[in-house]
């Protein structure tokens, strides 16, 4: 007999019980006297047996497989979320299957399709989310079937729970620094118009502005074509169009990163002329020159508390259904 072909028939003879007996050592074992799980564990030790994990699933009703999806693969931000997503995973035993939707709701349906084919546990929602009725349905239909984590976006649902940066408190921390550096006129490009993200930045730079007497113009506010460098040049190209400023805050990294390489082709100094500011913090605002002042997400933090929130739920434990994440500033050169 070779340790392929063992099963529960071949354990059941060798221990001399039945093969229920066996089925419910595989199952629920608390239940057989220590003797009997002894004699069962003999058993399957001489005989080399390893048990199935797919017939184990199938029983547990668990495959210990979590799904992730992301809106940008390219975006340092999601890889920095998904490895910390990854590491926390496979801590607690489980792994993840991932999905990239380019920011397209079709995509997004077609890899919540593959996950629940795939019975995953649970699905995380990582990074922010547009905010629409459409995406909102399809968040509580896919909840109605297994559990969701999202990061940066808030959903109340019975099913659904939230972990995420406070970016109210981050916007209010870098306006404020911008501020006591002598700014007024302070120029904001903000992210895809309908995120959740983008909306609290876009409403908290108003505020800070409005809370501190300086007059709002609307032609040094622009949503940028795109999240990424390519957007923030862009968008940085139509403000210097538009009229004067002397700082810019960008609503990620990229985007100011791209505003950065703008002002310089123009001959602008960064920050002598015009100081610039990104936010998440990802590692290339070290690597950059000048080097980028940003806040800090604290992106491996969200996505570790992700996971944890996730297995939480799915191990019966009581879990956070909204938890905010402090976040801090991070002065460097670029302001």
């Amino acid at each position: 007999m070779t340790k392929e072909n063992v099963n529960i028939y071949d354990i059941a003879k060798e221990a001399g019980v039945s093969i229920a007996t066996v089925s419910r050592a595989m199952n629920n074992p608390e239940k057989l006297r220590k003797e009997t799980k002894e004699k069962i564990e003999k058993a399957m030790k001489k005989l080399s047996y390893t048990p199935n994990a797919l017939a184990q699933s199938l029983v547990s009703k668990s495959t210990r497989t979590l799904g992730v999806i992301i809106a940008n693969i390219n975006n340092p931000f999601y890889g920095e979320m998904v490895r910390a997503i990854e590491d926390r995973a496979s801590d607690k035993g489980y792994t993840i299957l991932l999905g990239n939707t380019d920011n397209k709701f079709e995509e997004e349906e077609k890899y919540i399709d593959i996950f629940l084919k795939k019975q995953v546990d649970g699905i995380i929602f990582a990074g922010g989310r547009r905010i629409s009725e459409k995406y909102n349905r399809h968040l509580i239909k896919v909840a109605e079937n297994i559990p969701v984590v999202l990061t940066n976006h808030i959903l109340q649902n019975k099913n659904i729970y939230c972990v995420l940066s406070d970016e109210a408190k981050g916007t209010e921390l870098l306006m404020n620094y911008l501020i006591e550096k002598g700014h007024r006129e302070i120029a904001y490009i903000n992210g895809y118009a309908d995120s959740y993200a983008s909306i609290i930045k876009k409403e908290n730079y108003l505020k800070i502005l409005s809370k501190n007497s300086i007059p709002i113009v609307d032609e040094l506010i622009i949503d940028s074509p795109s999240d990424d460098m390519r957007g923030g040049y862009r968008a940085c190209e139509i403000l210097l169009e538009r009229g004067k400023f002397t700082a810019l805050f960008a609503a990620n990294d990229l985007m100011a990163i791209g505003a950065i390489r703008c002002l310089t082709a123009r001959g602008y100094n960064v920050p002598s002329d015009i100081a610039v500011a990104g936010y998440d913090d990802i590692d290339l605002c070290n690597y950059v020159s000048p080097s980028l002042t940003s806040v800090t997400q604290n992106i491996s933090e969200l996505g570790s508390i992700a996971v944890d929130i996730m297995t939480d739920v799915l191990e019966c434990k009581e879990a956070g259904r909204l938890i905010f994440i402090e976040p801090k500033l991070v002065v460097r050169q670029s302001a």
